[in-house]
């Protein structure tokens, strides 16, 4: 999936004119902490919260002090690398820009939370599986030959680095057509492979909706 796929037009960017308290009441309508200053569909920055807090309130974007050129993601990227601009820098929304660097919208944490949501299939029937396995015996065809073994197939699968590990160690995600993967469990394990979890889709996604609402929490959206 790529980014143009899921521009939001629906959140309004700021104008050099407005001042913060209406960047605030926007940012609260929205539920974002971030939003794109745009001039003649140029950004010219990105305000946060905090950033109006600092200045007063009444004054205008257009008296801001805009360092380097402000975070931007184009709009024919993967939306894996928004969710990595949008990691990376703490924002809870990234500015959408075509090559010219032409303002298109911009997308929300949320956003990129659903667009993951369908890029793995999680809402497709089936199971997930993770495997916990060295970076150097990572073979996709292996672990795709041992699903199909039991009737079953991989619908998605991504990568992910444990926290607190050996840095040689990588966790493999799998979205399984199965509903029931208990053999196929069994399987990987009889064939030496860790396996760290299980979850049916609903509880794959019930747990990605608790980690996204204490995030939210977190940031007091």
């Amino acid at each position: 999936m790529f980014v143009n796929e899921i521009i939001n037009q629906n959140i309004p960017c700021l104008e050099p004119e407005q001042t913060g308290e209406d960047g605030l009441r926007l940012m609260e309508e929205y539920m974002v902490r971030h939003l794109p200053v745009v001039k003649e569909d140029m950004v010219i920055g990105l305000v946060s919260e905090d950033m109006i807090y600092d200045w007063d309130t009444n004054t205008p974007f257009s008296e801001y002090i805009f360092r380097g050129y402000p975070q931007v993601i184009h709009h024919d990227s993967h939306i894996l690398e928004a969710v990595e601009v949008i990691v990376k820098n703490n924002l809870t929304c990234v500015p959408v820009t075509d090559r010219n660097f032409k303002y298109l919208g911009l997308i929300s944490l949320q956003d990129a939370f659903q667009a993951l949501s369908m890029e793995f299939a999680l809402d497709e029937p089936g199971a997930i599986l993770v495997l916990e396995i060295n970076r150097l015996d990572y073979s996709l065809t292996e672990i795709s030959r041992i699903v199909e073994s039991e009737k079953g197939a991989i619908l998605s699968s991504f990568i992910s680095h444990p926290l607190d590990s050996d840095s040689n160690l990588v966790h493999v995600t799998l979205k399984i057509s199965l509903q029931d993967i208990q053999f196929v469990k069994a399987t990987f394990e009889r064939y030496n492979y860790k396996v760290v979890a299980t979850f049916s889709s609903v509880e794959y996604i019930d747990t990605l909706a608790e980690r996204y609402d204490a995030l939210m929490h977190y940031l007091n959206i």
